[in-house]
């Protein structure tokens, strides 16, 4: 046999053992890798698109996950009616853990228990003592603020005080609100009016305010986009987004914040652990972990909003917002709402869409 056939050879054999070797190694990978990603437990959550939207599921929901080998299933909706009529269809019970996304002014309408179980395993000792309880222990918030006027400093170096001041035709088609049937600050701002003038009086205040709106949005991520872009200078909204926007966008720090004269109303975002929740267990540590000093500090990054947590580190610029605002929601009575809610709301739509301009 010639050297060069021998060569050819040698070179096969070590080929093929090569590739033996690198075989049974992938397969040996592959079981190494298949048995590292078996879930301990699962959860499946229902939240509203926000949660996504805003990078809050990835910094919090997805890591608690991957720290503790969770299998992790969400469901998004775009408001809270559709995301509890889904919750409410027999498809779904006992399947479900966790929703997040739930607005105090939500449940003025209905019980908590009607959807949710107890949850005395969560300690609340942690939340600052201002965010109102659950009288059932439902609900566990993990994030607030102060309804304020939003403005642009450029535009308004001197911005409205008051309710009074905000009716001021120079206001002119330059306020940006989000609808209360479609979102939590919408319905919030709603009551937020009826807390502040009565049933008697929000509607002429309304009908008041109707001139200056410059567009109804279904959510508070485009009523502040509204106002970023230059479309219109003022909002209903979150106290806390110049702080926000003061960490993450320092170039827009024209966009400042108000609380009128005649006073502000808290609003709270809560999550909840479905009754016959299927992982009852790992849902309870999602919920403990949620109001946990490490993943509240994203609440102000991600969603704009303030911790719960009252040991939570806070940046520069939201260690600046008042830890206590004076706020209406205790005008409102839990029955009185649940009676008048949707006549409060037909009232509104018929005031904002009756000869529609939007």
């Amino acid at each position: 046999m010639t050297l060069r056939k021998r060569s050819v050879i040698l070179f096969i054999i070590i080929s093929l053992v090569l590739c033996l070797i690198s075989g049974f190694s992938c397969k040996k990978n592959n079981k190494e890798v298949k048995k590292q990603i078996t879930p301990s437990s699962y959860l499946y959550i229902f939240a509203l698109d926000h949660i996504r939207e805003s990078g809050f599921e990835t910094v919090v929901i997805k890591d608690f996950a991957k720290q503790n080998n969770i299998g992790l299933r969400i469901n998004l909706f775009s408001d809270l009616s559709m995301l509890m009529q889904t919750l409410s269809n027999p498809d779904y019970q006992g399947k479900v853990d966790i929703v997040m996304g739930l607005d105090n002014s939500f449940f003025y309408d209905i019980a908590s228990s009607d959807y949710f179980a107890p949850v005395p395993e969560v300690s609340l000792q942690e939340i600052r003592y201002e965010i109102p309880r659950d009288s059932e222990h439902c609900l566990i918030p993990y994030a607030s603020a102060n309804l304020a006027f939003i403005y642009d400093s450029r535009k308004y170096p001197e911005p409205p005080h008051s309710f009074g001041e905000l009716q001021d035709s120079k206001y002119y088609s330059q306020l940006a609100i989000c609808d209360p049937s479609q979102c939590g600050l919408g319905r919030s701002t709603l009551l937020w009016t009826v807390a502040l003038f009565s049933e008697q009086g929000y509607e002429q205040l309304w009908s008041s305010l109707r001139k200056n709106i410059y567009k109804i949005y279904p959510n508070p991520t485009l009523c502040l986009d509204a106002i970023r872009t230059g479309k219109c200078g003022l909002m209903f909204g979150y106290n806390t987004i110049p702080a926000w926007l003061n960490e993450l966008y320092p170039s827009e720090s024209h966009i400042k914040s108000i609380i009128p004269e005649e006073g502000s109303f808290l609003y709270v975002e809560s999550a909840a652990l479905c009754k016959d929740a299927p992982h009852k267990d790992t849902a309870l540590q999602f919920l403990k972990y949620l109001i946990s000093p490490n993943p509240q500090q994203f609440v102000m990054y991600k969603l704009a909003m303030m911790p719960v947590n009252g040991r939570t580190p806070l940046p520069t610029s939201f260690a600046h917002i008042p830890a206590i605002i004076y706020s209406h929601n205790n005008r409102l009575e839990q029955q009185p709402v649940q009676d008048s809610l949707q006549v409060w709301m037909s009232n509104w739509k018929r005031m904002m869409y009756g000869n529609i301009r939007f």
